[in-house]
């Protein structure tokens, strides 16, 4: 009996010591349990330690809705927000949020239940291949939720009172229903509360060029509705030029949104949702106009779509009927010469195998990473491709075919006709980018001005730099969660990917060159456009571009993020220093056939996170009878990996029960994201990127082998 009562001390002194030492958060979390008790509000205080390895805790409020006591379906909406903030700050403006939403919704009511969840251990400080716990007080949120097809997460991360509100509404492929992100920009409209989407284009979520926040893409998985809300003081250009000519809801520039005004707003969203499974839209375009959203569903997304070809095969039809006889010439021609448009693709493949070998070189000449993917590299592949196509351009003057101008807009036409039945076979929202790059090519193949014909083949590529403009702001560091799969598709070096590119971008060429023998028939008695005139330009082109590309490359490397200076340092239990930087203390209490094995782990200065690991010295793992925290087999399935958190107490005491029999290896990590003279004797890093890992193995022998 003594033995299980000293087990269940030490299992008690464990969750003891597991209480945080981040200063910041726990004072937070100390004043927000002020707070709610001095305003009677119930709540639940969760402990992240025995879950997910956190060393703070959540804490959780719930609201339920007298109307939903005897309701079939519960929707709920679940507000959290992260305990972090400003290290002056005693308070964040989040959870000075929350608690306005808490106090309004108890005041006034709400439809719907509600959960507030004031997440701890949110933040990771230590870079993402040395992170064991990721977002542990989201992870502990999940576990809560019993219907989570009708559960909408709206995480809420703002340090101070913003002047605009950005919404992230996809990640993970996956973007949030029509009906959860219309209801919201409803009543923000209706309230006046500025904001605007971060990527309002829901293509490149689905294509995943966009990340999108990590809690999005994990809620998600957890089939879950979910929406992140940030804070903004600084206007976006659309903003700006909003602002000037005094369009949409644009605050002054010295002007706030108050936690009051947007408690009240979040409350009037929380009355407006309908997380109906049946009427769910997951396939609508967003409409933006200078930030001013508007929505296009699904059904009418398929309408309009069925329209607009309707509509181009009736004009198709007219104009086949008016001009047969000309169409026949026409066709008769294209047949005849489709192989001029087939070697154009060709030379356009090889153009892009070529330029990309020469990135690759210049890359390794200069000491790039082989798997960086940037999208500075990736333009230049493609205009470099282009100008090489531009070369082959002016030998067909030598060419004599008839009709050279409807050749080439056939060919374009059929190409972007091609391209838009694939994305309405791939997925019904990739059509309008593709509907209006056809309208733009169709004009462009029966427009005979010139200036016309040039303007419609500039559209198109302007058109997608549009949706697009999320991936430019990833090159200049504006927008934190883009992936770089568009980039590393331009920059691979495969032909299939080359064919694919060549299929896209070829029309824009064509209706270019069809501009070019427009322009030459109209100037060809005042001025003459020699081949050898267009020979030099588009060689002088190439030039410039590779010159670009040279120095773009050279000065890449400066502006390249480095990894961060890794140290290690291994201690042995006959270190003769006295005083050694990761000190473990370990006993071992028998019971029947099991073993409780205490550990003290101290280390000098102050640790980011422990890493602790048990390996058997026979071939087989142990059983696990107990431990505090979570634990799982490493990759190499030879050592058992306990998941620990940032932040520990240090000295950090915690146990583990294992069979009686039971002998192997401790090792012990202690990681340092800070360089400390008494701790790394070696000079200090040249860069702010640091990771010291203090390694110690301990052997120890079974509870049988030590004798009673």
């Amino acid at each position: 009996m003594a033995v299980i009562l000293r087990f269940f001390f030490c299992l008690l002194l464990c969750c003891w010591f597991s209480s945080p030492i981040d200063p910041q958060e726990a004072l937070r979390k100390e004043t927000l349990i002020t707070l709610l008790k001095e305003q009677q509000v119930p709540f639940e205080e969760r402990d992240l330690f025995a879950g997910y390895g956190g060393f703070g805790s959540s804490v959780h409020v719930v609201l339920p809705s007298p109307a939903h006591a005897e309701a079939e379906v519960v929707e709920t909406l679940v507000l959290g927000i992260p305990l972090t903030g400003h290290e002056t700050e005693e308070l964040p403006f989040g959870v000075a949020l929350g608690l306005a939403f808490i106090e309004y919704i108890r005041a006034n009511g709400s439809a719907i239940t509600i959960r507030v969840a004031f997440l701890g251990d949110e933040v990771s400080q230590l870079p993402p291949d040395q992170r064991k716990v990721s977002h542990a007080g989201l992870q502990d949120l999940y576990t809560t939720v019993d219907d989570p097809e009708h559960t909408l997460l709206v995480y809420v991360d703002m340090d101070e009172a913003p002047q605009f509100l950005v919404i992230h509404h996809g990640g993970g492929e996956r973007i949030a229903a029509l009906t959860v992100v219309e209801s919201l920009v409803n009543v923000w409209n209706s309230q006046h509360i500025p904001y605007r989407f971060a990527v309002p284009f829901n293509e490149l979520y689905k294509l995943n060029l966009v990340e999108g926040p990590q809690v999005i893409g994990s809620t998600f998985d957890q089939d879950m509705h979910a929406l992140a809300i940030q804070g903004s003081m600084q206007a976006s250009l659309v903003q700006k030029i909003s602002r000037v000519l005094g369009i949409g809801t644009v605050p002054e520039e010295d002007s706030v949104l108050s936690k009051e005004q947007l408690a009240a707003a979040l409350a009037a969203y929380a009355d407006s949702i309908h997380l109906v499974m049946g009427n769910l839209d997951y396939h609508y375009i967003i409409v933006d106009w200078f930030e001013n959203y508007g929505f296009i569903s699904e059904s009418l997304t398929v309408l309009i779509f069925m329209l607009v070809m309707g509509a181009a095969l009736f004009l198709v039809l007219v104009y086949s009927v008016l001009y047969r006889k000309m169409l026949i010439i026409q066709w008769r021609i294209f047949i005849r010469y489709f192989w001029i448009p087939l070697v154009f693709l060709v030379v356009l493949v090889l153009a892009l195998e070529s330029a990309g070998a020469l990135i690759s070189l210049a890359a390794k000449h200069y000491n790039l990473p082989l798997a960086l993917a940037d999208y500075g590299r990736a333009g230049f592949k493609l205009v470099l491709a282009l100008l090489f196509l531009s070369v082959l351009f002016p030998l067909l003057d030598f060419l004599k075919v008839p009709r050279k101008a409807n050749l080439y807009g056939n060919a374009a036409l059929i190409l972007v006709s091609l391209g838009v039945f694939i994305a309405a076979a791939l997925q019904i929202t990739f059509i309008p980018i593709f509907i209006w790059v056809l309208l733009f090519t169709f004009l462009g193949a029966i427009i005979k001005i010139p200036v016309l014909v040039y303007l419609c083949a500039l559209i198109t590529p302007l058109w997608a730099l549009e949706c697009l403009f999320p991936l430019l702001q990833v090159a200049v560091g504006t927008l934190p969660f883009a992936s770089g799969r568009l980039a590393a598709i331009f920059l691979a070096e495969n032909p299939v990917t080359s064919l694919y590119l060549a299929i896209t971008t070829l029309p824009f060429m064509l209706i270019m060159e069809r501009g070019t023998v427009l322009l030459k028939r109209s100037t060809q008695k005042k001025k003459r456009l020699s081949f050898l005139r267009r020979l030099i330009l588009s060689l002088v082109l190439v030039s410039s571009t590779l010159g670009a590309l040279v120095f773009y490359t050279q000065k890449m490397r400066l502006y390249l993020p480095q990894p961060p200076v890794q140290r290690v340092i291994r201690e042995t239990t006959l270190d003769p220093q006295a005083d050694p930087i990761l000190n473990i203390q370990t006993t071992t209490l028998p019971f029947l056939e099991r073993q409780t094995l205490s550990i003290t782990l101290q280390a000098r200065g102050k640790p980011q996170c422990f890493a602790l690991y048990l390996e058997p010295e026979a071939a087989s793992l142990p059983v696990i009878y107990a431990a505090a925290m979570p634990f799982e087999l490493n990759h190499e399935q030879n050592s058992i990996d306990f998941i620990l958190g940032e932040g520990p107490p240090n000295p950090f005491t915690t146990e583990l029960v294992l069979p009686r029999d039971f002998s192997g290896w401790l090792r012990v990590e202690a990681l340092y994201d800070s360089w400390d003279p008494a701790i790394d004797t070696l000079p200090p890093p040249e860069q702010d990127a640091y990771i010291l890992q203090v390694i110690k193995r301990v052997p120890w022998l079974s509870a049988a082998e030590q004798g009673p």
